[in-house]
């Protein structure tokens, strides 16, 4: 054909269009363009073509990539100049994108002013309702952030997360665009979903020019929702000469310093990666210092209860009480972890890192009590907090693994606290599901993602249980309530297994290494707690398998024979009804895999006359439905 170009271009020339917008082939272009009719040509204008992570119009790729005169070509067509689209931009890929944004976050500044002038929306949108100023306050352009702020742009517009261009600019460290900014308007005090400021942000990413200019300008010196000023900032992420810099600010008031100091000193004693004991020690040392520097007025510590975690200790009141740990890396650990919990609050996310890290140590030490009482407390400061704890569950349920691997069997209570602390996760994982259900799609998956690990938790701390369970003091363990009150909750896993399909199961996973050595399954010790607690025998799974289903596929070797006897029995005496059929229409003898599971259901069943009834209306299918009784119909429904 002439031209060069096929059949197939001319029957759809959207692609066409879409390349040459994006290469900047204007002559193209418009050569395509001319050639269509009006309603072919508004056609491929708004039609979005998918490049890889790129999902956009003409219009929007050619303002991202900078092609001005193709911008102008589709701009006289009437391409759309508020359509959204998919763009990347530096490995992030945007949805939601105007074609100025697109130019704004490229840094295009003839496509934006041109835009501009085309009376393009300075504030449109992304998805996370990023604006254009926003995209290009993140990269230090000055020069689009002036045409954009010249043409109306708001200079406090906030994204999903709450934070503004005058905070993404001081991150970054872009001083000119962060004076420009608070010159025309730009608030200092505004907070983001966390609470930060610009301050916070400055001090984050250690520029201390931006700091001083914005201190110099007055801006507040506010804490997050952690409690964290920017001084406490600094300390807490142990940046030494940030918080050098706050404590010798005029405005810096003696409980600031002191604080400041204490705080600084308290987690470098506890952070692995700036760890220095002896520096540790000499913060705060000075923040004591600075208490009694006035010795008529000294600024006492604000006294806490003791805590058994902390092995019961107190924090140091005086230099006298402080000299006495110098040299003692333990007590001054200790101390540090005291000193975080007065100044941040005992409900404080920011306390858990450090704690669960120094329960890691006496862990690596064998220091086991002091380990758990540790990891413990820094799960109820997160269970607290609202945070989720199933890291701190999988962590606990294979360090207990570990524990009866080495014979140094845990406490009972240990674990009976750890599987209470997982009945509340679930408790409220399970509440915050059905609040967002068909609301959230994409949360609501992962909620339920999160459900199902505490499921798995929750069981192979049962089994943790059975192997360290005292049986003098079975008839008083809490353990049994807590089983109960747990699966009065349903927990079941995406498959719809109960705890104890999952017990029988020779499939159930156990993913973590010493878990995987311990919690073998079936287990029949497991089975019996859980059906002792009052496990329903006859749940059925989403394929309609009861737990006898799941427990007669096991193939043992020689040495679970007995296993897969000890199993079936159990279930069998427990009540299960042997001649319920899944999905398939199959009973557990219908699936089972050996003969030994077959001969045990055999010689143990015990057919009612019921039983053989529902058998029968459902094998010659006759009409039950709306003529018996809704329990007999489910009864029947199930044979």
């Amino acid at each position: 054909m002439d031209g060069g170009q096929s059949w197939c271009e001319l029957l759809n020339p959207k692609p066409k269009i879409y390349e040459a917008a994006r290469d900047g082939a204007v002559v193209l272009l418009s050569d395509v363009l001319q050639r269509m009719t009006i309603g072919e040509r508004s056609t491929a204008l708004e039609t979005k073509i998918k490049d890889g992570d790129q999902f956009t119009t003409p219009l929007i790729i050619a303002s991202r990539n900078g092609n001005l005169d193709s911008v102008k070509m589709l701009l006289r067509y009437k391409a759309d100049i508020e359509a959204r689209g998919t763009v990347k931009v530096d490995d992030q890929v945007i949805e939601g994108c105007t074609p100025l944004w697109a130019a704004a976050a490229t840094g295009h500044l003839d496509v934006v002013k041109l835009l501009i002038e085309e009376n393009a929306d300075v504030d449109g949108r992304t998805l996370t309702n990023s604006t254009p100023l926003r995209a290009a306050a993140y990269d230090g352009r000055l020069d689009i952030v002036s045409c954009l702020v010249e043409s109306g742009a708001d200079v406090n517009a906030r994204n999903n997360f709450e934070n503004t261009p005058l905070m993404v600019a001081c991150y970054n460290g872009h001083m000119n665009v962060v004076n420009f900014l608070i010159k025309r308007g730009a608030n200092m005090d505004l907070r983001d979903k966390q609470g930060n400021t610009v301050l916070h942000y400055a001090v984050e990413r250690g520029h201390f020019e931006i700091a001083n200019e914005l201190l110099g300008l007055g801006a507040s010196q506010l804490p997050n929702i952690q409690r964290l000023t920017p001084l406490l900032l600094a300390s807490n992420d142990c940046k030494i000469e940030m918080v050098e810099y706050f404590i010798k600010r005029p405005e810096c008031s003696k409980e600031q310093r002191i604080e400041g100091l204490e705080l600084l000193g308290a987690t470098i004693a506890n952070e692995p990666d700036v760890y220095d004991i002896e520096k540790a020690f000499s913060f705060m040392k000075r923040g004591m210092e600075e208490r009694f520097i006035d010795v008529s007025h000294p600024m006492f510590k604000q006294q806490m209860d003791p805590l058994e975690v902390y092995q019961s200790r107190k924090e140091c009141q005086t230099l006298q009480e402080l000299s006495l740990i110098e040299g003692s890396d333990h007590d001054i650990h200790m101390e540090g972890l005291l000193i975080r919990e007065r100044i941040l609050g005992r409900d404080n996310t920011e306390l858990r890192f450090p704690i669960r890290y120094r329960g890691a140590v006496f862990a690596d030490s064998g220091n086991f009590d002091l380990c758990i009482g540790l990891w413990g407390h820094a799960m109820k400061i997160g269970q607290q907090c609202n945070q989720p704890i199933t890291d701190d569950l999988k962590i606990f349920a294979d360090f207990f693994c570990h524990m009866v691997q080495r014979n140094f069997l845990p406490k009972q209570r240990y674990i009976e606290e750890v599987f209470e602390r997982a009945i509340c996760e679930y408790e409220r994982l399970k509440e915050k599901a059905e609040s967002r259900k068909a609301k959230v799609e994409h949360e609501t998956k992962l909620l339920n993602e999160e459900l199902e690990n505490v499921v798995y938790r929750a069981l192979y701390l049962l089994t943790i249980f059975t192997k360290v369970q005292d049986p003098r003091k079975r008839d008083n363990s809490h353990v049994f309530d807590l089983i109960q009150r747990f699966l009065r909750l349903n927990p079941r896993t995406h498959d719809g297994n109960t705890m104890l399909h999952l017990a029988v199961w020779s499939k159930t996973p156990t993913e973590e290494h010493y878990v995987r050595d311990v919690c073998k399954y079936p287990c029949i010790e497991t089975v019996k707690l859980i059906i002792n607690a009052g496990g329903n025998v006859n749940a059925v799974n989403n394929k309609g398998s009861t737990p006898l289903h799941l427990a007669v596929v096991f193939k043992p070797n020689t040495g679970g024979l007995q296993i897969l006897r000890d199993v079936l029995e159990t279930l069998l005496d427990a009540g299960v009804h042997e001649d319920l059929v899944n999905i398939d229409g199959k009973t557990a003898m219908d699936v089972a895999e050996t003969d030994e599971a077959r001969r045990v259901l055999s010689s143990k069943s015990r057919l009612e006359l019921k039983c053989i009834a529902a058998r029968a209306v459902r094998k010659f299918k006759l009409s039950y439905f709306g003529v018996v009784p809704k329990t007999v119909e489910k009864f029947i429904s199930l044979h």
